[in-house]
């Protein structure tokens, strides 16, 4: 509710000469608004008002951010913390595994709602951008194709190799957005390696990438229940065109552990899961 285009420009330049997210920052200034408004967080605690919009407030709660000043303090550790700080509950803040979500709105795309659940690092649109699929990025090779954005029917393989595609873009460093098909990454591949790696070994190789960083978050203490979106991205929109719809994430989720074949009382993956990617040493260090 901020539309001070000057103390937005300034407050994105902020964030980037601290090093802070954009995302999260955002998000957690927001929620602590929230709790202004609801009276949770007075003025006193806060040491000021803190009103929707008023765009110099935000500047200035940015900068008690970065140096964990007054209720800067509280808010530089993340919605999730804020929440445990004044007795909310988790989930009333809009975060994943203690992320906060982006713009990408759960309710607009389903596909995008399964990844930020089951991602690795929680709400990041980065680690499986399924959105772009259902605005018609296709991956043929995988045959990921665009859907309806608004349903929960058969998006779960999608959405899972999606994930294992877009995990290699990392472990190469590619932009996100750059828009090479499978096929030519692998050719690429092969030119600088001698490797005769095919589209099949490629989407292994990401869901080994996938399987390993879900290992490492199970020993962390991550389980099934951690796989959950916010009660904010549950409630359906009352107008626009995704009015009344919510993705229905027990479908979804039950239908990605299948699929990954990852245990539905742990959250972890299945011994199967691990030696069917050649990960002897994770699963042996996972069970036994």
């Amino acid at each position: 509710m901020n539309y001070d285009y000057d103390s937005i420009i300034m407050a994105n330049h902020m964030c980037n000469s601290y090093g802070l997210d954009t995302i999260s920052t955002g998000s957690s200034i927001s929620y602590a608004l929230y709790l202004y408004e609801l009276g949770v967080l007075t003025k006193e605690k806060a040491g000021m008002e803190l009103n929707w919009g008023d765009g110099k407030t935000i500047v200035k709660l940015i900068e008690m951010i970065a140096n964990k000043e007054g209720i800067g303090g509280i808010i530089s550790q993340g919605s999730k913390k804020m929440a445990q700080e004044f007795g909310r509950e988790e989930d009333e803040p809009a975060h994943v595994k203690g992320l906060e979500l982006p713009l990408h709105d759960t309710r607009s795309f389903t596909g995008i709602a399964l990844s930020y659940a089951t991602g690795p690092r929680g709400a990041c649109h980065l680690k499986g951008d399924y959105y772009n699929v259902d605005l018609a990025t296709a991956v043929p090779e995988f045959r990921i194709v665009p859907g309806d954005r608004l349903s929960s029917e058969n998006k779960a393989e999608s959405v899972a190799k999606f994930q294992n595609f877009k995990d290699m873009f990392d472990a190469l460093t590619l932009c996100k957005f750059a828009p090479y098909t499978v096929t030519q990454i692998c050719k690429i591949l092969n030119a600088i390696t001698g490797w005769s790696i095919k589209s099949k070994d490629f989407l292994k190789m990401g869901e080994r990438s996938i399987n390993i960083k879900r290992a490492i978050s199970n020993k962390l203490g991550v389980t099934r229940k951690d796989d959950r979106l916010p009660k904010v991205s549950l409630k359906a929109m009352d107008e626009g065109s995704t009015a009344g719809v919510v993705p229905n994430m027990d479908k979804m989720l039950k239908e990605y552990y299948a699929y990954r074949k990852w245990d539905w009382e742990t959250g972890k993956p299945t011994k199967e899961a691990l030696l069917n990617v050649d990960l002897e040493d994770v699963a042996k260090d996972l069970y036994d």
